[in-house]
Order: C-alpha cells, then structure tokens, then sequence
C-alpha cells in the first residue's frame, strides 16, 4: 500500500469522503481487494471511538524535540507535515436528520423544509511521526475533551510509551502512557486540555515501566506531530 492508499482508506473507514470522492473509492473497493483489507484494518483499530514540575530534563533532551519538531529539515518532519496536511482535510461530517411523513386521509399538507444539520464536532487531529514512518495518530475533541489514539508504527518493547503535549511555552506535560497494540478514547486531564490547541505538538517518548520518574522524558523521542483541526 502507497501512503495515499493508507490515506485513502483510513478516510473510506472514518466515512469523510463525499461527492465525487465517495464515489471514485466505492468503486475501486470494488476491485480492490487490498484497498478493502486495509479499509478493515482501519475500522477495526478505529471502532473504539464511538501541575509545575521543577526537576530538570535529562542533558540534550530539549535539543532532541527541538530537532524533530515542526521547521526542521529533517524526513521524518516532511512525512509528518505531508500526512497532517492529509489530517486537516480529514474532519468529522454532520449527519442529515430524517423526516418522516405520516400519510392522513385529509389532503397532505405541503412539506416541511429539511432539518438543518447539526454543526460538526470541533476536532484536533494529528499524525506522529518518527523516522520509522507514522508512530501514531491522535483526534482530540475539544467539546468533551477525549483524546483517541490510534497506534502506528509503535514498539515500546519492555518499556512503556509516554504521550505528551508541548504548547508554545515549550514545556512538556504528560498525557500519560499508551497501549502501543490498541486504539484507546480517554479523557484528558482537566488541567492540560487548554493545551491542546492547533500548533501545538505532541509527542512520544520511551519511558521505564509506569512512565517518566520525573514528569518529563527521560527516554528516546520516538515521534512528533504538530496539531491541526477542522
């Protein structure tokens, strides 16, 4: 599968496409049997969705985030901003309210203008990337504040893999750990929901078991992803 196929199905298994787009991919789910496997695969990782610290950060930390965050010239940044540029377009549709007509013997009235659609859910998404390709991606929905995270490419081997968010002050704040084999909806923590904001960026980073020690990351960052929305 080329990224745009991965792209395309992860948007067929959200259900985003419409008009001419919509129906160029139920074509090719039609004679595509690959397309509709990974189309599968999505829906099924994304059926789910339905505090000041004062220790120091471990010495070339901040030199590691600054280096693979958003404006650096690096390929793990230009696959990021190409999949969140993909991310952006990808925001949750309104569905359209039915009417039902009750038949009378008197004569039928004239009919009732169509429902207006209900206004859509104001959504941050983003795509973390690292150098092995797409770590994972986050939808955060500011209305109920529920973080969902759709494992990627993610191998925390016998440690755990730590999500922060780091706002235009620079400085981390936990979001806690993640299940690297499962898509998880969560809420997060009251305190850094005002964060977690368009051009603000998450991270991953690879912690001991429990999490950071420090309430910062000790360990490898193993992707970034700058936040847009709908």
């Amino acid at each position: 599968m080329s990224d745009e196929d991965e792209l395309l199905a992860g948007e067929i298994a959200l259900g985003i496409l419409d008009g001419p787009e919509r129906e160029a991919a139920v074509r090719r789910l039609g004679s595509d049997a690959a397309l509709e496997e990974r189309v599968d695969w999505w829906r099924e990782r994304l059926e789910p969705l339905s505090a000041d610290d004062s220790v120091a950060p471990s010495e070339g930390l901040w030199q590691r985030i600054e280096a693979m965050l958003p404006g650096n010239d690096n390929a793990a940044v230009i696959e990021a901003r190409r999949w969140r540029a993909a991310a952006l377009a990808a925001t949750v549709v309104a569905g359209l309210l039915g009417v039902t007509l009750v038949l009378r013997p008197a004569p039928v009235p004239p009919a009732a203008p169509p429902a207006a659609a209900p206004a859509p859910t104001p959504v941050l998404l983003a795509s973390i990337a690292g150098s092995g390709g797409i770590v994972a991606t986050i939808a955060y929905n500011q209305t109920v504040g529920d973080l969902t995270i759709a494992p990627g490419k993610l191998d925390a081997g016998q440690r755990d893999a730590e999500l922060w968010i780091i706002p235009a002050d620079g400085r981390p704040r936990s979001l806690g750990t993640i299940d690297p084999a499962r898509a998880a909806t969560r809420p997060a923590r009251t305190e850094v929901r005002r964060l977690i904001a368009r051009g603000a960026t998450f991270a991953i980073s690879l912690e001991p078991r429990g999490g950071s020690p420090t309430g910062l990351p000790t360990g490898p960052i193993l992707g970034t992803g700058m936040i847009s929305g709908s």
